[in-house]
């Protein structure tokens, strides 16, 4: 996974870049995506899960997505992505011809404006069940597309889905989600009634601070300048790329280190200006269960909404951005606090919008 920068980045994103395998930026201490063979599995604050299985060629972008929430009832749901043009259909079915619980017909999938995937998603219980258990039996899903009359052939025709490690991580989820030895359980399972897996936790609040309406400074106090150019090791650092008000008295001033930064990835250095004290880099409270500080973490690619007080960031696995991490911050009045962590950490063309969930918490 090319991330395309120095060893000067190296040194500050450790711990908030692509240096440590799956725990990606935004991904606090707690917060990881497993590896199981072919597969990956990753669940949120509230135990809702997600596994994913990837196409076999290093530069393939099909996938599957197996997803389910933490509740005892909560169904689990197969999605199928498959990228494919335009017009075209596709055939699925697994190594072994004998397994059931695929389309037996060429289909078209459903398609969105986001991107070329076409998907074919399985949620009916009965449908799932027959799905999951060949899935388990299966070594691969085969796809087969079916190209319109007259029209250039597909390139690829035919691609797989590796189900190596499908089981692992669905045993991984069935232990987060509490499920090992009950009913509910995908793999691990025994004779424990729904009512012994324990009720999902409560979402976390975050209380955003009242939108600031005055209007911002044209330029940034000299020392305002000096921090940024310390924390860029940029002496010739000028005016900040972009300023905000975040209440009455506090202004952010958010610098892009250029120097610190990669052909994608732009390191920022957010500065506070509050009147009656010193400047200071805006800082980021992770959940107390993160047992992580503001330390541990490195904006990059930086975004402030005013209207909604959420500093989103979105750390590059490669240019495409289909990998890497992304979070959502609020700032309270004091600092930015976090309300929503996704990573990505294979790059197989899968857009943000599909990518597991971490963390996630309510904005109020």
């Amino acid at each position: 996974m090319p991330s395309q920068i120095g060893s000067s980045d190296a040194r500050r994103l450790l711990g908030a870049g692509l240096f440590a395998g799956v725990v990606l930026s935004a991904t606090p201490a707690c917060a990881e995506i497993k590896q199981f063979r072919d597969w990956i599995a990753a669940c949120d604050n509230l135990r809702a899960c997600s596994a994913y299985g990837f196409d076999a060629e290093l530069s393939g972008s099909n996938y599957i997505r197996l997803e389910r929430a933490g509740a005892a009832d909560a169904p689990l749901r197969i999605t199928i992505a498959v990228d494919a043009q335009k017009d075209v259909k596709f055939k699925l079915a697994f190594d072994d011809p004998a397994l059931a619980g695929l389309p037996t017909e060429a289909v078209a999938g459903d398609a969105n404006a986001d991107d070329d995937f076409k998907r074919v998603a399985m949620s009916e219980p009965q449908a799932v069940a027959t799905a999951l258990a060949s899935l388990r039996k299966a070594k691969t899903l085969v796809i087969t597309r079916v190209d319109p009359p007259g029209a250039a052939a597909s390139d690829p025709i035919k691609s797989e889905v590796s189900l190596s490690g499908l089981a692992a991580a669905l045993l991984w989820i069935d232990d987060q989600q509490k499920r090992v030895g009950s009913v509910t359980a995908l793999i691990g399972r025994g004779d424990k009634p729904a009512a012994a897996v324990p009720a999902v936790p409560a979402l976390p609040v975050v209380t955003a601070a009242k939108r600031a309406t005055g209007p911002v400074p044209k330029k940034a106090p000299a020392a305002v300048i000096a921090k940024a150019r310390a924390v860029c090791e940029d002496k010739k650092l000028g005016e900040p790329d972009d300023i905000a008000r975040l209440g009455a008295n506090d202004v952010m001033y958010s610098f892009v280190c250029r120097n610190l930064s990669g052909a994608y990835n732009y390191f920022n250095a957010l500065v506070i200006d509050s009147p009656g004290t010193p400047v200071r880099l805006a800082e980021f409270r992770f959940p107390r269960e993160y047992g992580a500080t503001e330390r541990d973490y490195s904006p990059i690619n930086a975004g402030f909404d005013a209207a909604t007080q959420t500093l989103s960031t979105f750390n590059k696995g490669r240019g495409l951005g289909d990998c890497g991490s992304t979070s959502d911050w609020v700032w309270d009045g004091q600092a930015f606090r976090l309300l929503l962590s996704k990573a990505m950490p294979e790059c197989h063309g899968i857009g943000e919008s599909d990518w597991p969930v971490l963390y996630r918490a309510e904005r109020k």
